[in-house]
């Protein structure tokens, strides 16, 4: 069965336009400090990311109350408007208001365009492809948003990158706005039943493993890099660069391994990297070649978890099902860098560093324990 385009595209396109803007937003900071002075820089990035996990949930539920297509258009518009108010503000505190509802709007659009994903595709296969795709457009954009938004800071000035995301989410709202979709009946009881079901259950659990994991090596590997062997930034950056690129082929690929298949892979991939960065030295070319099956499984497991919660709930709730796992990814996120940082305070750096990869690789470990019968359930 094939992938109908009319859902997969505004649904990808509008991943490749959040992820964009986060990664283009971090290397324009900088600049952003320099032009609008203030003690609350870092806010720019913490107030997005702090709404935007913080909506997640509530704003998939309310995306399958109005409709998807409904909650999706609304969520892009408001993205929109607040780049330009981002790309003209005069001042810091504009500037993070602004952010901060960035973020809830990419709260919005991210689970509401899942669920459109899901409404329309019905075949599992065909949605696993489907999700894959999805997620490779976000992948891409984690790619290219580094070095797009230094050359675009570097040649227009740090209000271009703002300014780049209003055509783009024009485009986003002309071909998503005919996406049909139907708004759910609110039951408490069904989203008590829905939460505990095995599928969602094992979705959101792998997801903040993955999460955790993932983004546990890299905040370790970095502060290795630059606290411990005195690389600079740009040295750095580099050394993830190889991992990020295999996330691509990884997303496309997991839709046709199967979930079971792909989750026991990832998770197996991402355990051996973990392992070879506990042990292994400290030389560049050691901790990138370690780096790799981390991305390649990252990208295995990220879409396989997102179909098998998309395939645990029904389609009227694809919107919740969406919030759930990308708020359960999001506390990943914050959780690693937040024990790992603790743990590298210490007076043993290497020790604390060999300590939290085995924790990353404790986390990953336990999703493969779920039965496969409860990740296809």
């Amino acid at each position: 069965m094939s992938v109908p385009r009319s859902a997969l595209l505004p649904a990808a396109l509008s991943f490749f336009l959040v992820t964009l803007n986060a990664s283009m937003t971090t290397t324009a900071l900088p600049s952003i400090g320099r032009d609008l002075p203030g003690g609350g820089l870092p806010w720019v990035l913490t107030g997005y990311s702090l709404v935007f996990a913080i909506c997640l949930l509530p704003a998939g539920a309310w995306a399958d109350r109005v409709g998807a297509t409904r909650a999706f258009v609304v969520g892009v518009g408001v993205f929109a408007v607040t780049s330009v108010v981002c790309a003209v503000a005069g001042s810091l505190d504009v500037l993070l208001v602004a952010r901060a509802l960035q973020g809830a709007a990419a709260a919005v659009v991210l689970p509401a365009g899942l669920s459109m994903v899901n409404s329309a595709v019905p075949d599992p296969a065909a949605r696993a492809r489907a999700v894959g795709r999805w997620a490779a457009a976000g992948a891409v954009a984690l790619v290219v948003g580094s070095p797009l938004g230094g050359a675009i800071t570097s040649g227009l000035g740090w209000r271009a990158t703002f300014w780049l995301n209003v055509p783009v989410g024009l485009l986003v709202l002309a071909i998503g706005h005919r996406v049909s979709s139907t708004p759910a009946p609110t039951s408490l009881s069904g989203v008590a039943a829905l939460v505990r079901s095995a599928p969602v259950v094992v979705s959101s659990v792998t997801g903040f493993a993955l999460n955790f994991a993932s983004y546990g090596a890299i905040f370790v590997v970095t502060l290795l890099l630059q606290q411990e062997l005195g690389r600079s930034a740009w040295e750095t950056g580099l050394v993830f660069v190889p991992m990020t690129l295999l996330i691509i082929p990884a997303n496309l690929l997991a839709g046709r391994l199967g979930i079971v298949a792909a989750l026991r892979l990832g998770q197996a991939l991402m355990a051996v990297g973990l392992l070879g960065l506990c042990f292994s030295g400290t030389a560049i070319w050691q901790l990138t070649g370690w780096l790799l099956p981390i991305g390649a499984g990252a990208g295995l497991v990220a879409p396989s978890a997102t179909t098998l919660m998309l395939n645990g709930v029904p389609p009227e709730r694809g919107g919740l099902g969406s919030g759930l796992l990308n708020a359960a990814r999001q506390l990943g996120s914050g959780a690693a860098p937040a024990i790992f940082g603790a743990l590298l305070g210490g007076a043993h750096f290497i020790t604390g560093y060999r300590i939290s990869v085995l924790i990353a690789l404790a986390v990953i470990a336990v999703p493969l324990a779920a039965r496969p019968r409860a990740l296809v359930a």
